[in-house]
């Protein structure tokens, strides 16, 4: 609904903004996620949560490795039991708002992975806010009957994200973005004061490569840079961790026991990515890489992408006419399934298609593939999403196994995304052998 998006804020950012101010603001932001020093501080972002996740998930998992506790089992104690979606959904906006707001842990120019790189002492609270506000709108959206057509007051939902959430995201993100705004005039006034920057050894390069650093430069509305923020939070987090959480799913299935397997060989020999190069990952991590696009390609975020002419023309071989104002839709979750382009198992998970052919999978042309669409509208995170999918893999597969509670093929339902809340529930334990670890272990003790 137009409507809904209006109230809630969702039609002024990238995603859904029109004509020149989308060209504006996609202009923009380019930079922050194509130049190799934003690539790799987001790389560092994903790793510096990968080792708090991980730390989480073995802290969680040591009573499973002593008693091999399941999560299918009669015991009682659960302890050892994770909703995975909702862990990965919480990883991935964390590395969102340390990428997008630099509010986290990053490896930022002048520290290390684990560095501080902020001083706003509200960042848990915007976390939480932003972390409810998203599951206010999914489920705003999923309201059956929806009250808030009928009669806005009826809704809880509504009425919480309207009248508590958003009012209270705005402050929040209206302070970040004045604390940004000043210490970028403090360092200009450092600069200017220097004289020569040069002899000064000074400079006027930002200090930040997160995306806030660019927007607070180039646009003078908070308004505008808020919004912008919110597209990114919102595509940039269940995106990935509904794609990564599917993914260590389908693995642990029994008929795909093997690429769990293949997978596993790789990550040990490359120590799960950690010390691979942004520009190495794709050819050092095929198999890591071909189960992301693989993912993608049968889960896509999105099932249905829409687009409104704003010129006439036609469609395929001159068949359909196009005007001005015509709406068209294509479907990511067809368009990957759709068996002319990938064959007789265009419906079934296999991964080999992209180690045979990486660019494509098989397909006759690329854009059989577009779970992140094409074109002027497509998707600016296309790399980064799909880097911390196989990051983030790498990782877990590494250091875990997962019991699912589930069986069978993944539970699917859409709603502003590809929505996995509630069926992801699973045992965790820690992997009996893990090259490395029993010296690490050694030297720790």
């Amino acid at each position: 609904s137009v409507e809904l998006f209006e109230t809630l804020e969702l039609d002024r950012g990238i995603v859904y903004e029109q004509g020149d101010r989308h060209k504006l603001h996609k202009k923009i932001c380019i930079p922050s996620f194509e130049q190799a020093r934003s690539m790799e501080f987001f790389v560092g972002a994903t790793k510096a949560e990968l080792d708090v996740l991980s730390a989480a998930f073995r802290s969680k998992a040591g009573n499973a490795n002593k008693n091999e506790i399941k999560i299918r089992s009669n015991s009682n104690n659960n302890d050892n039991r994770i909703d995975l979606y909702a862990e990965m959904r919480r990883s991935a906006l964390n590395v969102v708002l340390d990428v997008s707001f630099g509010l986290g842990t990053a490896s930022d120019e002048g520290g290390g992975a684990g560095t501080k790189s902020n001083t706003f002492e509200k960042v848990d609270e915007l976390s939480d806010t932003i972390a409810e506000y998203l599951e206010r709108i999914v489920a705003l959206a999923n309201e059956i009957p929806p009250l808030w057509q009928i009669s806005p007051r009826l809704s809880y939902n509504y009425v919480r994200v309207t009248d508590v959430v958003l009012p209270n995201l705005r402050q929040l993100v209206s302070e970040v973005i004045e604390a940004r705004r000043l210490e970028e005039d403090r360092r200009r006034s450092s600069i200017d004061s220097s004289g020569d920057n040069a002899e000064a050894g000074t400079t006027t390069k930002r200090n930040r490569a997160d995306l806030l650093g660019v927007l607070v430069e180039q646009l003078e509305d908070n308004a505008d840079v808020r919004s912008i923020l919110f597209d990114v939070v919102i595509a940039g987090s269940d995106t990935t961790a509904s794609t990564t959480t599917a993914a260590l799913y389908l693995l642990h299935r029994d008929e795909h026991r093997s690429w769990l397997e293949q997978a596993r060989a790789e990550v040990d020999r490359t120590n799960a990515g950690q010390d691979v190069p942004l520009n190495e990952i794709r050819s050092s991590m095929p198999v890591c890489v071909a189960i992301a696009r693989e993912i993608l390609r049968l889960y896509p975020p999105v099932p249905f992408v829409g687009r409104t002419a704003t010129a006439s023309g036609t469609l395929g071989k001159d068949d359909y006419p196009v005007t001005p104002g015509d709406t068209f839709c294509f479907s990511p979750w067809h368009l990957g399934r759709d068996p002319s382009q990938w064959g007789d198992d265009a419906s079934a998970f296999n991964p080999q298609r992209w180690i045979d052919d990486s660019y494509n999978g098989g397909a006759a042309d690329s854009f059989s593939w577009l779970p992140f669409g094409a074109g002027a509208r497509g998707c600016l995170g296309t790399r980064l999403g799909l880097t911390e999918v196989v990051l983030g893999v790498a990782r877990l597969v590494r250091e875990f196994e997962f019991d699912f509670e589930k069986d069978g093929p993944l539970p699917v339902k859409y709603d502003l995304t590809l929505n996995l809340d509630g069926v992801m529930n699973c045992g965790i334990r820690i992997r009996d052998t893990i090259p490395g670890e029993q010296q690490l272990q050694q030297q720790q003790s």
